[in-house]
């Protein structure tokens, strides 16, 4: 009976949080990068928004620019280590994640409205421990073990713009996010699934001689999961590897706020600095149903896990400056703060504090053309897990990443 009641904790855990797993690089799960020229202000872009990609960063933006198309993508490269209480390292393992981004502007020159489609993906990756070796990885671990979890999910965005004067702008959006491809593999299940949920934006731009103030509010998604979980080999013992059943639950995707404030200091000096406020205490638990089986024995009819993430503040700066009118030399910084607590501290989202610096550059090919680069380095504090509800979790999760984004901008 004992050993029952680790394996439920288990399937709690495995279930819960193999719908939101990701690399520990990113702002909780979240992955900000989502623009090659905003990367190279390290995101510091919600007051300029000058190109398609507004429909993410602040799609009152739209107002102020040209018809245009932007495609851009960001490869990551995450490097995490755990060491235990002896010192011992132990490295997840490693590999390039590509997140793609194509934004579309479009509005004709006698109209006070713009439409804009954002087509991205700002949540997601994973997070792979198998054959590491780490303690909480191996068979042995049973009811604990943390292996492979992934999430892909495509966030479509349809926005409205409407420049209410010269210098003010308001905009009205609808989001759809899909996760269609969730898995998770743990010694004692195996869990895949998929689910979508709809949510609103909006947006505003004020621009005054030198200066913009840009502001933006996205709704938090409610997704609804449904999947199936299947014993693995830590449930061979009591006859269950390889039992499946349907199992369902909800994950509820944060609100967003953002308020930025740019200032053409020069002719070719642009400044730029953001606060963007993500709403993580709607990760405050799970809780997952399993449909009638065998399975049930090991986790019950439904299960809940507690989270009690808390809200955080990320604080970005970001410059450019223009060379010869065609050339854009850009640099940023930012600060952003775990959301994860010490209490329900897991592997699958290790949490670390991290700061983050970018090098950006732009050029202008044609009259039509211009192409964008930037690369982004993140430093991951230390994270001495101490007192986690789980033992085998206490340990020092390490860590940094590699980030390099490209992007085309066509105007039409």
């Amino acid at each position: 009976m004992k050993y029952m009641k680790h394996i439920k904790q288990a399937s709690m855990l495995c279930a819960a949080t193999a719908l939101l797993t990701t690399q520990a690089f990113a702002s909780g799960y979240m992955i900000p990068e989502q623009g090659a020229k905003a990367t190279g202000m390290s995101n510091a872009y919600a007051a300029i928004a000058d190109d398609a990609s507004a429909n993410w960063f602040n799609p009152a933006g739209l107002s102020f620019q040209e018809n245009n198309i932007t495609g851009s993508a960001v490869l990551v490269y995450p490097l995490n280590e755990y060491k235990d209480s002896n010192g011992q390292a132990y490295s997840a393992v490693k590999g390039i994640h590509v997140v793609p981004q194509v934004y579309m502007r479009y509005g004709s020159d006698d109209s006070k409205i713009s439409y804009g489609l954002g087509i991205n993906s700002p949540f997601g990756l994973s997070v792979d421990w198998t054959g590491s070796g780490a303690p909480f990885s191996e068979l042995a671990a049973g009811a604990d073990s943390v292996t492979f979890s992934e999430i892909q999910a495509v966030h479509i965005n349809p926005n409205i713009a409407y420049q209410i004067s010269d210098n003010f702008s308001i905009a009205l959006g609808i989001q759809y996010y899909n996760a269609f491809k969730v898995h998770l593999d743990g010694q004692s299940l195996k869990i895949g699934g998929s689910g979508d949920g709809f949510g609103g934006n909006f947006a505003l731009m004020y621009k005054s001689g030198n200066w913009s103030i840009g502001g933006s509010y996205r709704s938090k998604v409610k997704l609804d999961i449904t999947g199936t979980a299947v014993g693995g080999p830590g449930l061979a013992l009591v006859g269950l590897e390889g039992i499946g059943a349907n199992a369902n639950t909800s994950v509820t995707f944060p609100d967003l706020h953002t308020l930025a404030i740019a200032y053409q200091a020069t002719s070719d000096l642009l400044l730029s600095a953001q606060v963007d406020r993500t709403n993580w205490a709607t990760f405050d638990q799970i809780v997952i149903n399993y449909d009638p089986s065998t399975l049930q024995i090991a986790t019950g009819s439904s299960s809940t896990i507690p989270e009690g993430w808390k809200a955080t503040v990320a604080f970005r700066l970001g410059a450019e400056w223009t060379l010869g009118g065609s050339t854009s030399i850009r640099m940023g910084y930012t600060y952003d703060p775990t959301p994860t607590n010490a209490e329900h501290f897991s592997p699958r989202l290790p949490g670390n504090d991290r700061q983050l610096a970018s090098l950006g550059y732009g050029q202008k090919i044609s009259e039509n053309l211009s192409m964008d680069l930037a690369y982004m380095y993140v430093w991951l504090a230390d994270r001495n897990a101490t007192n986690p509800t789980k033992t085998l979790y206490q340990g020092t999760y390490t860590g940094s990443v590699h980030l390099l984004s490209g992007g085309i901008t066509y105007k039409f």
